[in-house]
């Protein structure tokens, strides 16, 4: 059993094990067993066999019509979440000036917008490979019974 070594997860496991090291030579205990934690579920993650899980299902044929009300959808969603971030970010950018501490939270959200954002795009991608009933992907049928 051969397992694809996660590097980003081994890079934060390293991470938090020496962060854990700084904190038990400062003297802090706790917060060293906190970081070591981190770093062992980072050094889980990084070994841990992702192939194990469910079997890949090929896309069924589904209603052009229904495809394309989704994607509506989906451009609708993309573009609040655009509007949400950017207004995040400029809120976070002014409230910088007036109190610096409060401009963090402010980019967490327009961060979260960003992500949010982010994953309705690739939600709305996987829609336009959905295989149609002609062979045409994505194209609706006007065929009359």
């Amino acid at each position: 059993m051969t397992a694809a070594v996660s590097w980003r997860h081994v890079v934060l496991g390293v991470g938090f094990l020496a962060l854990a090291g700084v904190r038990a030579a400062q003297g802090a205990p706790v917060w060293a067993v906190v970081f070591a934690f981190a770093g062992a579920a980072n050094a889980w993650l990084a070994f841990r066999d992702d192939g194990a899980g469910g079997t890949s299902v090929p896309p069924t044929s589904a209603d052009p019509w229904e495809v394309a009300e989704e994607q509506a959808r989906c451009l609708a969603a993309l573009r609040r979440w655009q509007v949400l971030a950017l207004g995040g970010v400029l809120v976070a950018a002014g409230v910088l000036l007036l109190e610096p501490p409060l401009a963090v939270l402010a980019g967490a959200a327009a961060l979260f917008a960003v992500v949010r954002a982010r994953r309705v795009r690739r939600y709305a991608l996987t829609l336009g490979r959905m295989p149609s009933g002609d062979g045409v992907v994505g194209a609706p049928t006007t065929s009359v019974a």
